[in-house]
């Protein structure tokens, strides 16, 4: 299975130290736009949240993209660059939690994936449990402002 990241689910599972949900659930082949890793690597950051980040990068295969596609000016040139990448290289999945990025992915028959799906999965898969996951789910919220809109959180809630 091939799957592409863009930056949030990244740095969002990070944040909660649950990084190695991606490899778990999604294999070993992840490929990340330079682009991205640069968003993903910031001065002044978390020591700690640094140190699973350069872990999980060195795990996974770096890629320049040239000549990004433009799908939508709203996205921003790491999102194109990671749904260019997802495209060419016929990605299972494009990890991504941006909702314009996630519309444009299904557009181009890419299936979308973010960090809140990444959890419900893990849950599926009995790999973390139903209440571990909202514990998460609240974190990311409360503390670390994932944003998401009162219906989504409800139906994670109701789901879990």
């Amino acid at each position: 299975m091939i799957v592409v990241a863009d930056a949030s689910p990244i740095i969002f599972l990070a944040k909660i130290r649950r990084l190695d949900l991606i490899q778990r659930l999604l294999g070993e082949d992840i490929r990340i736009p330079r682009t991205v890793v640069k968003e993903l690597v910031v001065p002044g950051m978390d020591p700690v949240e640094e140190e699973v980040i350069t872990h999980f990068l060195a795990t996974t295969k770096v890629e320049q993209v040239r000549k990004p596609r433009r799908f939508a000016t709203a996205m921003s040139a790491a999102d194109n660059a990671a749904l260019t990448l997802a495209l060419r290289s016929k990605a299972d999945f494009l990890l991504c939690d941006e909702r314009v990025t996630r519309s444009m992915a299904e557009i181009e028959g890419i299936r979308p994936l973010g960090t809140l799906g990444i959890l419900l999965r893990a849950t599926r898969d009995e790999i973390i449990t139903k209440k571990e996951a909202r514990r998460l789910v609240d974190t990311l919220v409360s503390e670390h402002n994932l944003r998401i809109g009162v219906e989504v959180y409800q139906a994670i809630l109701k789901s879990l």
